[in-house]
């Protein structure tokens, strides 16, 4: 099957023709990216920055989870000595003391499983950020490749358009020299000649910019950029509940359990743990040993702002993840009513209109040139057909962009990529 793919400039005076492309797409699967696309979108994320910064940002909240697991309180080691009677009178009788102990502040609420917890939970919330990283980084440069491919088309067509329409003018030059045409009708081929020159210049800085956003993500040479040779197919019907599974939500949700695991922690830290202690020494040469518990007394700290502080952020991401969520059902919702229309659009052109182009369009120019059309009807003629061309091909952008926006709305882009059907 092939695919007629365009892009096209505005002009306030007619609708014009920029570019048209066939793409033949053969036997190309209708629900899963090739793999030479899928290959390069994953080699070009995971050089991405974003996707390096997140990666190192996921090491260090692991880093941190280990040492939150393993952050029990160290013991103290204590050396003392003592004299007793060191300011007596001469002939009081001297006691020299040494002991050596170690005392340890034990855990009795959980102070360090709160920590754990904690760092667990923005661990899991760093992953999830990372996919989310991945998915928007895959999806800017889809879309990019969207925009540079068919910029690249309009370049290329447009020249071709270009040479059309010259061919046009040399023409009427001839018939007004000849006398069949008048100089007005001349005219109009040299007026379509210098538009289709301004366009072309437009939709080459379109290229370019389309050039800039694909290098904005991608390292790799233009050479290797893959083209989008795929069919989107038609969407079943998935529940919206299933964004609670995206990258984004899921990310929310684990802040907002960090929050709570924090609530946790400052609830145990008003706790006082005691600490408990032993040593031995010796004692005007008899053995010692010690044994101690103390209990610190919150009296000046009692930490009585941490809790309802902690509480508070709780509640802030809670509430947030909540808005993520609504908003992210939404945007599914609304991305699969894009798609459908875009794709229902494509099929009907497809089905209807772009079989009957080519014809009227051959048809117009051997009018043209056996003289049986002024040059404003051949023209006339010619806009008819780009006009539609324009559209058609706008559309057909419009449903890459729409299935790219699904896919990542869905949390369907690593199935697509990975071959699978992504419906």
């Amino acid at each position: 099957m092939c695919l007629a793919l365009t892009r096209a400039g505005r002009h306030p005076a007619r609708s014009a023709v920029l570019y048209v492309f066939l793409l033949c797409v053969g036997s190309v699967s209708a629900t899963a990216a090739s793999s030479t696309l899928s290959r390069f979108v994953r080699e070009s994320v995971a050089a991405n920055g974003a996707v390096l910064a997140a990666e190192a940002a996921l090491r260090g909240h692991r880093a941190r989870e280990a040492g939150a697991e393993s952050s029990y309180d160290n013991p103290e080691l204590s050396v003392a000595t003592e004299e007793v009677g060191a300011f007596g009178r001469k002939d009081d009788p001297k006691v020299r003391r040494y002991v050596v102990g170690v005392t340890q502040q034990l855990d009795l609420f959980g102070k360090r499983r709160a920590r754990a917890g904690t760092a667990k939970a923005h661990r899991l919330a760093a992953e999830a950020e990372l996919e989310d990283v991945r998915a928007a980084a895959a999806g800017e440069l889809l879309n990019a490749l969207a925009r540079h491919q068919t910029a690249e088309a309009q370049v290329a067509l447009l020249a071709q358009h270009e040479r059309t329409m010259g061919d046009f003018e040399m023409l009427a030059a001839r018939r007004r020299a000849a006398g069949d045409i008048s100089g007005m009708d001349a005219g109009v081929a040299t007026l379509a000649l210098a538009e289709t020159r301004m366009w072309r210049a437009e939709v080459e800085s379109e290229r370019a910019a389309a050039r800039s956003a694909v290098q904005s993500v991608t390292f790799a040479d233009e050479e290797a950029w893959p083209a989008l040779d795929f069919d989107p197919p038609v969407l079943e019907d998935m529940a919206a509940e299933a964004v609670a599974a995206l990258p984004a939500v899921r990310a929310a949700r684990r802040r907002a359990d960090a929050a709570n695991a924090a609530v946790q922690a400052e609830q145990r830290a008003r706790l006082p743990d005691p600490v408990v202690g032993a040593g031995v020494g010796r004692e005007s040469g008899v053995g010692v040993v010690e044994l101690s518990v103390s209990v610190p007394l919150p009296v000046l700290n009692r930490n009585a702002h941490g809790v309802p502080a902690a509480e508070a952020d709780e509640a802030a991401l809670r509430r947030d993840a909540d808005d993520l969520a609504h908003r992210a059902r939404a945007h599914f919702l609304a991305s699969a009513e894009r798609y459908s229309i875009a794709w229902r659009a494509w099929r009907e052109w497809q089905e209807q209109g772009a079989s009957a182009l080519e014809t009227r369009e051959a048809l117009a120019r051997r009018s043209w040139e056996a003289g049986e059309l002024t040059p404003g009807e051949y023209l006339g003629h010619v806009e008819a057909v780009v006009g539609l061309r324009v559209r058609a091909l706008d559309l057909r952008r419009t449903l890459w962009e729409a299935w790219f926006e699904w896919l990542l709305a869905s949390g369907r882009l690593e199935q697509w990529l990975d071959g699978g059907d992504a419906t």
